[in-house]
């Protein structure tokens, strides 16, 4: 099993109501799939980098889920047919987690260039 984070991003003119059914929707396409939800994170409305569709906040949303490895195509490809959301992203946590955990590279040494000796000055005068 796989830990993924789904973001998604709803439109934030919608009821709490609406809203709500939003989220348990995207919750129930996770669990029709083989999914099982650790943590939910909401952020709540937040204003968006641009606008989406004349729209400038939305609605954030995290979802931490386990699951096998077709889960999240199935979810996504769900969520692309939903009208309230804006935008979502999947992402593995097996695998940030992991770059998280791993110790910074030292910087390589630059590479020193041999100075070039100074020629001697040479007398002209012979």
């Amino acid at each position: 099993m796989n830990r993924y984070e789904l973001g998604v991003v709803v439109r934030a003119d919608l009821e709490e109501e609406v809203y709500r059914a939003e989220m348990e929707r995207v919750k129930g396409f996770i669990d029709r799939f083989g999914g099982t939800i650790e943590k939910i994170d909401d952020w709540g409305r937040r204003k968006l980098a641009y606008p989406i569709t004349k729209l400038t906040e939305g609605m954030y949303t995290f979802i931490t889920y386990s699951s096998e490895g077709g889960t999240p195509k199935e979810v996504e490809a769900r969520l692309r047919l939903q009208e309230n959301v804006l935008r979502f992203i999947t992402i593995r946590k097996d695998e940030t987690e992991a770059l998280a955990k791993a110790e910074p590279s030292k910087p390589a040494e630059a590479e020193k260039e041999p100075v070039a000796a100074e020629e001697p000055a040479v007398d002209s005068e012979a």
